[in-house]
């Protein structure tokens, strides 16, 4: 990975080729395909609970509470292996609750969504699994946004979000003390852990919490972009308008070459899994019991190339998301297209907020020198 400017190194500027060839570079040997076996099944037990029970917007939101929750048991924070795993439920419940009583307004609802991309910026200093953790809080927060209600929803819907996190938890844990060599402890290639101790916790607090940081620059940057995109979502009346913030928190880095690697990939992936889900739906036409084995699929290939490839792990998020609203009597293709729209302004926005900044410190420069 380059070093951007802004960590006080000289970066080589990346050629064309060589940033093409980052874009689609396939690290198979970070495929994991048993270890995303163990959960997959969390996700479809949701959907057939909900299903079963005659609720479907109740099974799509413990189904997002199981699917995000499962990425946990690929991470790491204390010697407990679903630590990640819980604090990720816990996180994501609270988020889905305040997102949606926010979302209300939308000055309300962008300051909110702001002010967690900042705490995200600044989680990464901490360690993967910390970030980890307060990312799936953040994407949580955007997406209840997207449905504004009052307490009691946002009260109703946090208790399927749990029931969700709870329940994949409660599985993928007991498939590993049956089976633990199908999923031995696994780290991402570039895996960061997080501080030894207290002392250490405090000691990179006041390293990052300070503006002459360059990770505290970051994070107000990722605030500012973030808070924006719901805005604007918001102004253009953006059908599903707040994958433009997804977009936004999940590609915008410190390097420049990274952001752009990212963005590509992610606006890539999603054109590829709008298409497959599309084309599966057409040819396929599912009845209810065909789809459900479709998004259990879908979700397999995400957690099993979620380390391959961003572009190939957002081909899979995509096509999950597409057919799971086809659950709701939404069209593939309407929605895989409202998702591609925003995905390119979410890029559109982070692109130009890292531009912006960079703008900024080259006149900043000027003055100084």
């Amino acid at each position: 990975m380059p070093v951007s400017a802004d960590d006080g190194l000289p970066a080589p500027r990346p050629t064309l080729r060589s940033q093409l060839s980052g874009v689609l570079a396939q690290a198979w040997g970070s495929f994991h395909p048993l270890p995303a076996l163990y959960c997959a099944p969390g996700v479809m037990l949701a959907l057939a609970a909900g299903l079963w029970l005659g609720q479907p917007g109740a099974a799509v939101l413990a189904a997002a509470g199981a699917f995000s929750t499962g990425f946990g048991a690929f991470q790491r924070l204390t010697r407990f292996s679903v630590a990640p795993m819980l604090l990720a439920a816990a996180c994501m419940t609270a988020a889905t609750a305040v997102g949606t009583v926010a979302s209300g307004d939308p000055i309300v609802d962008a300051a909110v969504v702001a002010a967690a991309a900042f705490g995200l910026g600044l989680a990464a200093s901490f360690g993967t699994g910390p970030w980890w953790v307060l990312l799936q809080g953040a994407v949580f927060l955007v997406v209840a946004g997207s449905q504004p209600g009052d307490w009691r929803e946002g009260a109703a819907r946090a208790a399927l979000v749990v029931a969700g996190g709870s329940g994949q938890t409660a599985l993928v844990w007991m498939l590993r003390r049956l089976a633990p060599g199908g999923f031995p402890p696994l780290l991402g290639p570039n895996a960061i852990d997080p501080p030894a101790d207290p002392g250490a916790w405090a000691a990179e607090a006041r390293r990052v919490i300070t503006p002459r940081a360059t990770e505290f620059r970051h994070a107000v940057l990722l605030g500012l972009a973030a808070g924006a995109a719901i805005l604007i979502a918001r102004r253009l009346a953006l059908p599903n308008g707040y994958w433009a913030a997804l977009t936004v928190l999940l590609v915008l880095r410190r390097g420049g070459a990274e952001t752009l690697t990212r963005g590509a990939q992610r606006i890539g992936g999603t054109v590829l899994g709008a298409t497959a889900a599309t084309l599966a739906a057409a040819v396929l036409r599912p009845d209810q019991g065909v789809l459900l084995g479709l998004i259990g699929a879908a979700a397999w290939c995400a957690y099993a190339t979620q380390w391959v490839n961003y572009g190939t792990f957002s081909a899979s998020v995509t096509s999950y998301v597409a057919l799971l609203m086809a659950l709701l009597g939404l069209p593939e293709a309407e929605v895989a297209a409202h998702r591609v729209a925003a995905t390119l302004l979410g890029g559109a926005i982070g692109g130009g907020a890292l531009a912006l900044a960079r703008l900024g410190r080259e006149a900043r420069r000027r003055v100084w020198a």
